[in-house]
């Protein structure tokens, strides 16, 4: 078959024909019988020649002549035999020969014409014309058999380039992993290696991955640990295997892979899931930065005002946050600020100065586990505490059963996992929880699964949900009623059905609940579940009424035991359950015991205190009492009794009061007109309208001559009053202060806060002398029976004054406000220079101790100043 090649523009026919001329001009005297073949060639005589070259081979097979000529057969384009690969087999097997041969021949030769430049010259050619067929071809195994068969040409580097290029485009058509890798294994210094590299492990990491699954993430880490897909397998085995938002699947991923580049948010994750849920945070999970942030959120924040700027300083006075807002929220003018991030100027920041967000920030609501919803003017954003972006641009968002994040977008909720992974289960008109239970509404229907079983979804499972509900509601904590039409039932939280879904009510009570229905009624409870068919049941707890038959039985609250009798009739007094049955008449005290009575007793219920009661067996002047567990206690003789307190009783007899105790035993006769509960041993009295005190314990009193109740001061001392002004008495009725005060008040075991003439005063009356007077008012900051602290208006001036330390700051200030807490104050007081028109702001702690002195112009003071404490 005839084959054209081009070369540089030149036909290769051209090329071969002047080189004939050539030869032929420069020999045409040599006769032989290489010329004569050679003289047959260019007629055309092509067999001819052929033979002639032949015979002249067989005779000498190092003949590079007639070699030479045969390439010229070979390379001749009009030939039917033109052969490319034998033409440049026969160049070099005469430019082998030519080298071989001695002086004379080569001197015969180039009378031929030949030589070893016109051999070289033929090589090139053909490699020429050879190269081109290749590119032509222009197939990897075409540059090939180029590359390994024409070694001596020029074009070699350049055939390696196209034969690498050819072979990744075939690589790119097949698009699979082990093609590239095929290509990178043949040809590791291409210049497509790179790219060939780079969508081999592509490829490869989809190929492995495709079921997009997380054992394929999992075993993907494992066979390739140093793809440059890790880090993306990495987050996806995240993702995927914490699905479910347990603390657990997190720790797990920190252990398996600690040196992930996702091991930090994992780790941020986690430490929010347990620390906002109480539960205990491992050692290990505290890095440096979260064990600063412990410690700053220990103590509240109170801002500062430096060169325009608003700061945040602990208690201590130690700056935690510097001036970086110019403006300041009003709630945080007072200090005491105890939440861990604050917002300031569009920013929201943790106490260690890290910047969770920055935007538009109206509202910051506390989603729990770590999430934040943040309000903008436009739409709000869902965030981690840690900084990262769960959604933006929401309507609303909720945490759903501590595991997912639901978000609200076009009035449509989807879920969205702890890491912002889509839930493909679908869009609702809402969703909601019950502790492990996803609650999910759509067209007016609710539908319920396991929070581990929506998880599933993002590890291409299918959730597996209830039937659709026209209601649900929480129960007893641990138990969900569902109704769908006129049927109800009750399931627990692992959506195991607990009543069948049946044509019923079911009523909540104590113990579980009553089902009702055509048949009659029926108890449940999770331990005993449902029981047999009663036709009444009557509940007042903890008593369990059940009537089968026309007959009353009791049940304990477990709804185990039932009482083996049956009565006519059942009913209550206090917490005692009166059964009846003919001529016989119990008091159940407990379901397994009881007090037997007459049946024309009269009983009464008598609170105690807590969870103290009794029960009173009134035969008259004769009274009987029972404890709360059906034990008699004693029997007396009084017109009533009830209970004082401190294991005593009021007895009333003749409208006159005393105290019996536990026994029965008299520990105070009836003289008295009245008296109050028992308190701390000690008992308010009155007879004939004045009033006293008794001391039960101790055995002192204090007849009645007061005029109004007297109050405890402390163990040694009363508050009493006369002629309608009040004074101190000790035990022994003697006056420890004159009768001259509006009003007393509790400061500490030597010294009163005593009214005198509307205004008020400390007074040590065991020293007899005025500890601070000329109070007009006070305000509390501490009023507990350790210590009491105030900030006093003395005069003009504001000071603090404690129980314990007498003056902490002394009343000299213009205003003294608490920005830190009651339990430790930190104050910032003021002192206005009216004439140079400043305020000298001055910050102590508890102690008095100066934090910070600064002075500010009155526009700057205002900005500082908190009205509200």
């Amino acid at each position: 078959m005839k084959q054209y090649l081009t070369l540089q523009g030149l036909n290769i026919r051209v090329i071969i024909s002047g080189f004939f001329l050539l030869s032929l001009s420069a020999g045409f005297a040599q006769s032989s019988s290489e010329r004569l073949a050679l003289n047959n060639l260019q007629k055309g005589k092509w067999d001819k020649s052929r033979a002639q070259l032949a015979k002249a081979i067989r005779k000498d097979t190092m003949n590079a002549t007639a070699h030479f000529v045969l390439s010229t057969y070979f390379f001749t384009p009009e030939n039917p035999a033109f052969q490319i690969d034998s033409a440049y087999a026969n160049t070099l097997k005469s430019l082998h020969y030519y080298h071989l041969s001695g002086q004379k021949q080569r001197d015969r030769m180039r009378r031929f014409p030949l030589d070893s430049a016109l051999l070289i010259e033929r090589r090139e050619q053909i490699d020429s014309a050879a190269f081109e067929r290749a590119k032509r071809i222009n197939t990897e195994q075409s540059y090939l058999d180029f590359i390994n068969g024409f070694t001596f040409a020029s074009q070699l580097e350049r055939a390696r380039e196209l034969r690498d290029e050819v072979a990744y485009i075939d690589a790119l058509k097949e698009n699979t992993y082990t093609s590239f890798l095929s290509y990178l294994t043949r040809y590791p210094n291409a210049s497509r290696t790179p790219e060939a590299r780079e969508r081999y492990e592509k490829l490869l990491f989809e190929a492995k991955t495709k079921d997009r699954k997380l054992i394929s993430y999992e075993s993907f880490i494992e066979e390739y640990p140093a793809s440059p897909y890790r880090t993306e397998a990495e987050l996806q085995v995240l993702e995927l295997s914490t699905a479910g938002g347990s603390s657990a699947a997190f720790s797990q991923f920190l252990k398996r892979y600690p040196t992930s580049k996702h091991y930090n948010k994992a780790r941020n994750i986690l430490y929010h899931l347990l620390w906002e849920n109480d539960q205990p945070v491992p050692a290990g999970l505290l890095n440096d930065s979260i064990r600063n942030l412990r410690n700053l959120e220990r103590d509240y924040l109170v801002p500062f005002f430096k060169d325009g700027k608003f700061g945040f300083m602990n208690s201590q006075g130690k700056e935690i946050l510097k001036p970086v807002s110019e403006e300041l929220e009003k709630e945080y003018r007072c200090g005491n600020i105890a939440e861990e991030l604050l917002v300031v100027e569009n920013k929201i920041i943790a106490r260690n100065g890290f910047v969770i967000f920055s935007g538009d920030v109206d509202e910051v609501d506390d989603l729990g586990n770590g999430y934040l919803l943040v309000g903008g003017s436009k739409c709000a954003s869902v965030l981690h505490k840690s900084g990262f972006v769960l959604e933006s641009c929401v309507q609303d968002a909720r945490v759903i059963a501590d595991a997912f994040v639901a978000i609200k977008k076009n009035n449509r909720w989807s879920l969205k996992t702890l890491l912002g992974r889509s839930l493909p289960i679908g869009e609702f008109e809402d969703v909601d929880g019950f502790d492990d239970v996803v609650v999910l509404k759509q067209a007016g229907k609710y539908k319920l699964a396991n929070k581990e079983s929506i998880a599933k979804a993002a590890d291409q499972g299918k959730p597996v949900y209830t039937r659709l509900f026209d209601d649900v509601r929480r129960w007893d904590g641990n138990m969900l009623w569902v109704s769908a039409g006129e049927l109800q039932g009750l399931m627990d939280m692992n959506l195991r059905e607990r009543i069948p879904l049946e044509k019923r009510e079911i009523i909540p009570s104590f113990f579980g609940a009553i089902s009702k229905s055509a048949e009659g009624q029926r108890l449940w409870s999770s331990k005993t579940g449902v029981s047999e068919v009663y036709s009444r049941i009557q509940i007042q707890k903890p008593w369990v009424i059940v009537q089968q038959a026309g007959r009353w039985k009791i049940a304990d609250q477990q709804l185990r035991v039932f009482t083996k009798a049956s009565y006519d009739s059942i009913y209550f007094i206090g917490a005692f359950c009166m059964a009846q049955s003919g001529d016989s008449l119990h008091a159940y005290v407990a379901p397994d015991r009881f007090v037997p009575l007459s049946p024309h007793a009269r009983v009464q219920f008598l609170p105690g205190k807590d969870s103290d009661y009794f029960m009173l067996l009134d035969e008259g002047e004769k009274k009987t009492l029972f404890n709360s567990r059906g034990e008699r206690m004693f029997t007396a003789t009084y017109d009533r009794l009830e209970f004082a307190g401190e294991n005593m009783f009021l007895a009333v007899r003749k409208e006159k009061r005393g105290l019996i105790n536990f026994q029965g035993r008299p520990i105070v006769q009836p003289e008295y007109d009245a008296m109050g509960s028992i308190e701390l041993g000690t008992v308010a009295i009155l007879k004939e309208r004045k009033f006293g005190f008794l001391d039960v314990v101790q055995r002192k009193e204090i007849k009645p001559q007061y005029e109004k109740n007297l109050i405890r001061y402390n163990t040694r001392f009363l508050i009493a009053q006369k002629g309608g002004l009040s004074g101190l008495i000790d035990w022994n009725n003697k006056p420890v202060t004159p009768f001259e005060y509006e009003e007393i008040r509790y400061w500490n075991d030597s010294s009163a806060l005593v009214k005198r003439n509307f205004q008020w005063m400390i007074y040590n009356f065991i020293e007899k002398k005025i500890v601070a007077d000329k109070i007009k008012s006070f305000r509390w900051l501490r009023d507990t029976p350790e210590e009491k602290v105030m900030i006093v208006l003395q005069e003009n001036n504001y000071g603090v004054i404690s129980s314990k330390k007498g003056f902490v700051l002394p009343a000299t200030y213009s205003d003294i406000v608490n920005l830190g807490s009651a339990s430790k104050p930190m104050y910032l007081t003021e002192k206005h220079v009216e004439e140079a028109s400043i305020y000298v702001v001055i910050y102590y702690d508890e102690t008095g101790k100066l934090l910070r002195r600064q002075v500010f112009e009155v526009d700057d003071y205002e900005r500082i100043y908190c009205s509200h404490n």
